[in-house]
């Protein structure tokens, strides 16, 4: 076999282990031990459990004393323990790093082959170790043509490893390879995804913080309006926006797309439309504005349906601008029907003289803003659930928001939403 010559005058050499397969058959019991092996790789996920219940079922299947674990830092070019079984004296502990060259493990990981020494008192000037052992063995951890770790196993006795010993525990070590890259693949994984995970409950909660904390008092009406984005943060909203002359602006908006692109640009519109409308009452003047805004920034493919009403307290009436939005729902004591007024395009998309229709209520009546997550809600046969049970819906008596809430719920059942779902409700007292 080829030899290690230490970098000083010994007595014996180590010996550099083949990497060819061994005619030697495995016994049951190291059949039986590497089946263990692979079946926790394929049901422990924590690499520290894994490798220590690897390391002491290997050392007692094949009676050795001491066996551990170390994996290659990289950057600081250091091994660091990372599982141990045997040292009951407590030499060497987990955590416990080798610097470059200290210690025997560094001469497999510069020859990248497995090293056995039958004797280690032969190589004074390499031990770092317990010196109760007399014989090692140390197996590169290799993943990808990289090597990531030492298998180190160790014997009181000299030359206490059988070539047999020695070809499970190159068997052994490959397996071992393979756990570390699949521990280490799933722990990066992990914290990748908590990562999005804790950004995404961050947004959630400063997008809450965008709709509005409770519904504003108004003479001779009362607004009330909610939200469910089907992610964790989305594209609809809803605002009330109190304007100099004493009316409100009530606004529900929808940005084409889901999640935090959505959201993004959610949050730039409302803080546009905020501003604009506390500037200009009117409410295609406002849509205007705005759109000329949104129109020379927003991404491709990318526009805003929006419906604003400017609600007036003392005629009890409203003026209304849409911008590609579905038409309300006016209800009253005669039924519920569509609010048709001239939807114009969304926002965002190019320049587009918006109109605005000024509309008169009684009391009772009720006007009903919605997104498209309500007509287009489907349920597990793939139906809509469409302007007709809007319609149905609202058209109950005493209906609100909850009611079309709660009917569109039903109606998707178990079904995950496709869509964000926001409803505001305007009731004339």
């Amino acid at each position: 076999m080829a030899q290690v010559i230490p970098s000083t005058k010994t007595i014996k050499k180590p010996v550099l282990v083949s990497t060819q397969a061994d005619e030697e058959l495995f016994s049951a019991k190291d059949f039986m031990l590497l089946q263990r092996v692979v079946r926790r790789i394929n049901s422990i996920l924590d690499l520290d459990e894994l490798l220590n219940q690897i390391i002491k079922d290997a050392s007692k299947t094949l009676g050795f004393e001491k066996c551990g674990v170390l994996l290659y830092d990289e950057k600081a070019n250091e091994f660091e323990l990372v599982a141990v079984t045997g040292w009951e004296d407590k030499v060497f502990q987990v955590g416990a790093r080798f610097q470059e060259n200290v210690g025997v493990i560094w001469r497999a990981f510069h020859k990248k082959k497995p090293i056995y020494y039958p004797d280690i008192n032969e190589f004074p000037e390499d031990i770092h170790c317990d010196f109760a052992s007399r014989s090692h063995i140390d197996i590169p951890l290799v993943s990808k043509g990289k090597i990531i770790g030492i298998f180190n196993a160790q014997n009181k006795n000299v030359d206490g490893f059988s070539k047999h010993k020695i070809k499970v525990l190159k068997a052994l070590a490959a397996h071992v390879s393979v756990a570390i890259q699949n521990a280490m693949l799933y722990k990066s994984e992990k914290e990748e995804k908590e990562i999005i995970i804790r950004d995404l409950q961050e947004a959630k909660q400063m997008q809450k913080r965008l709709f509005p904390e409770k519904s504003p008092k108004i003479k001779n009406f009362n607004i009330t309006g909610m939200c469910e984005p089907c992610l964790e943060v989305g594209g609809d909203w809803y605002d009330y926006i109190e304007l100099p002359s004493g009316k409100i602006g009530v606004v529900l908006g929808d940005v084409a797309g889901k999640g935090l692109g959505a959201a993004f640009l959610m949050s730039s519109a409302r803080m546009i439309m905020r501003m604009i409308a506390t500037q200009e009452e009117s409410p295609a003047k406002v849509l205007q504005k705005v759109n000329n805004i949104l129109a020379a920034d927003m991404p491709a493919a990318k526009f805003i349906t929006l419906v604003y009403v400017v609600v007036d307290p003392d005629t009890r009436s409203f003026t209304i601008a849409n911008a590609g939005h579905p038409d309300p729902v006016l209800s009253s004591n005669s039924g519920s029907e569509f609010l048709v007024t001239e939807r114009g395009l969304p926002l965002g998309i190019k320049d587009y003289p918006f109109k605005e229709n000024k509309i008169k209520m009684s009391k009772s009546d009720r006007l009903f803003l919605y997104s498209d997550g309500v007509s287009e809600a489907m349920n597990s046969k793939r139906e809509m659930f469409e302007n007709k049970r809007i319609l149905e819906s609202l058209g109950k008596p005493d209906a609100d928001y909850k009611t079309l809430y709660n009917d569109v719920k039903n109606f998707i059942g178990k079904n995950p939403p496709n869509d964000d779902l926001t409803i505001v409700m305007l009731d004339a007292v």
